[in-house]
């Protein structure tokens, strides 16, 4: 391209010339005076051009950078279904499926879903307060807004469905169970139970 240029300026710049001279052949114009203006046509011919071309080169750079930046901005926009829109059907009692949904579903599928120690569904998701709450063969899954998805089970669940599970004084999990000195404990919203030397105890905040 940028030889094809340079050649045209090249091609006005020769016509200009011989334009000058061969006018200058028919008066009394001297020779110092023609090379003089041939000279000043040729330049402002090849600045015509040059500028012509740089306009030309400027206009395509940005329409190509325009191009790439829409391609860049289309890619990453159809991303992953979020958690909370997502709904899929699990194994349920005697061959029936359940649906989860949610929060609760992630949770179950982190901890590896039915081939985990909660194994299967025992009912479809019901709502709880503000919450959600989702129970299985091996424990339950409590979610809100306020406290995430939880997993409650074993002798704390029996503890805490005494009291009135998420709907009672102790509130949603807002910790899966862990170890603390001598077994195992969970946190609720207003509260928490422990599970030590075989006996369990609910302590209100």
């Amino acid at each position: 391209m940028n030889r094809i240029n340079r050649r045209m300026a090249a091609t006005v710049a020769a016509l200009a010339a011989v334009g000058l001279v061969a006018s200058a052949c028919g008066d009394d114009t001297s020779a110092e005076d023609v090379v003089g203006s041939a000279t000043s046509v040729v330049e402002s011919a090849a600045e015509s051009v040059v500028s012509e071309v740089q306009g030309s080169d400027e206009t395509t750079g940005a329409e190509e950078t325009t191009g790439a930046e829409e391609t860049t901005g289309t890619e990453g926009e159809e991303g992953t279904e979020p958690a909370e829109d997502q709904t899929s059907a699990v194994p349920g009692p005697d061959g029936e499926s359940v649906e989860l949904s949610g929060q609760i579903l992630a949770k179950y599928n982190e901890v590896g879903g039915e081939s985990s120690p909660l194994g299967m569904a025992t009912g479809n998701q019901e709502d709880v307060g503000d919450g959600n709450i989702a129970e299985f063969d091996g424990g339950i899954i409590a979610w809100s807004p306020d406290t995430d998805a939880h997993i409650v089970w074993g002798e704390i669940r029996v503890a805490w469905e005494a009291e009135g599970g998420a709907g009672g004084e102790l509130g949603f999990p807002v910790s899966d169970e862990q170890p603390t000195d001598g077994g195992m404990q969970s946190n609720f919203e207003n509260g928490y139970i422990t599970y030590i030397d075989g006996q369990t105890e609910v302590t209100m905040n």
